[in-house]
């Protein structure tokens, strides 16, 4: 009969410990939701979008929907910008609708986009469109 209320006894704590981690662990998530914003560039050379911030840890795109040079090449370069200011890494994709440049697995933070290509005296304008996951 002891050894029955030694089991039970530590099946209760087990339960208990358990349910009180599971709860902890929901409060403690950051809610997240993903965001995105539609952007207008015109530049010869560099142009660089708004600063957006991250909630949590994911993926950042961004993706032309119209340009007058769709046969141009453009250089898309992500910046983290709180901090240390360090590039994350640059795709170079053609100015072309569709055409998506993607991080797959950034911390949260602070950061922009830039926009380059050479600079040949001709203007890329139109609209792009970059999305995240930012916090609630």
């Amino acid at each position: 009969m002891l050894r029955h209320r030694v089991v039970v006894r530590h099946l209760t704590r087990a339960t208990v410990t358990s349910c009180c981690a599971a709860a902890l662990a929901l409060t403690q998530t950051v809610q997240a939701h993903a965001a995105s914003r539609t952007v207008n560039f015109n530049y010869q050379h560099i142009w660089k979008t708004p600063e957006f911030e991250t909630g949590i840890r994911g993926r950042i795109h961004f993706t032309v929907k119209k340009c007058d040079h769709p046969n141009g090449d453009m250089t898309v370069l992500l910046r983290r910008t709180d901090g240390f200011n360090y590039v994350v890494g640059s795709r170079n994709i053609k100015c072309r609708a569709g055409h998506t440049a993607n991080w797959d697995d950034d911390p949260a933070g602070t950061y922009e986009f830039e926009l380059g290509k050479l600079d040949d005296y001709k203007f890329f304008k139109g609209t792009a469109t970059y999305s995240f996951n930012a916090a609630r």
